[in-house]
């Protein structure tokens, strides 16, 4: 199965040495926390066939979907410094309806599936640097890594018969963020802004991007 090998493979990143010569081996080896939450996502995900749509938009106007990370310490420069970088290892579920307002033919459609990524993140941090009962920070954020996306959906004609056109796409992508976060203990609500992932998966074109508003609770 494809999301399972995906899991493994992520987590043995996660886990991995990213400069064994420039690192000991406390900060090589440091094991990732969880962050658990929700979020709101904002933006379409548009998808193509050929020969059936073009850049068909499904958007979450309305949805609010749970999400999981898997987050290592951050590393600052030196022990004064606000600049470092941590990595992520994150997956999340998506259920989108279509956007009808797009004129291509259809009246109505939902997309689903589920997004995983694997993105090293350099930030600036104010407030705290560790999370503990009475800890605050605020901080900004860039990230750039792999993005793997697998969904399935269909369309209805806008016709009496309403035929359906059913379609599913799975495959990997480049994932860059912009984010900004705020930790109150160990609370963490975040924006998070993105670059659309592209990938082609035979006939179907797929553009993902949705932007977050998240809310996370870190173990």
């Amino acid at each position: 199965m494809h999301k399972y090998g995906l899991l493994g493979f992520g987590a043995t990143l996660l886990l991995s040495p990213l400069s064994v010569s420039a690192m000991s081996a406390e900060t090589v080896f440091r094991l990732p926390s969880v962050k658990l939450g929700i979020m709101k996502a904002s933006g379409n995900v548009d998808v193509s066939q050929a020969g059936q749509f073009d850049d068909a938009p499904f958007n979450s106007s309305s949805s609010v979907s749970p999400f999981i990370t898997l987050i290592q310490s951050p590393v600052y420069f030196s022990e004064t410094s606000r600049w470092g970088y941590h990595t992520e290892f994150s997956g999340s579920y998506f259920d989108l309806d279509y956007d009808n307002d797009d004129h291509q033919g259809f009246r109505d459609g939902d997309l689903d599936g589920y997004s995983v990524s694997f993105t090293p993140v350099m930030f600036y941090q104010w407030g705290d640097k560790d999370l503990c009962a009475s800890c605050k920070s605020w901080r900004v954020e860039l990230g750039v890594g792999a993005h793997y996306v697998d969904l399935d959906g269909k369309l209805i004609a806008d016709t009496p018969t309403g035929e359906q056109t059913a379609f599913s796409a799975a495959g990997f992508g480049v994932n860059a963020q912009l984010g900004a976060v705020v930790n109150y203990k160990r609370w963490e609500l975040g924006l998070r802004l993105v670059m659309p992932t592209q990938f082609d998966d035979n006939d179907i074109e797929v553009e993902h991007g949705l932007s977050t508003v998240s809310l996370g609770y870190r173990f």
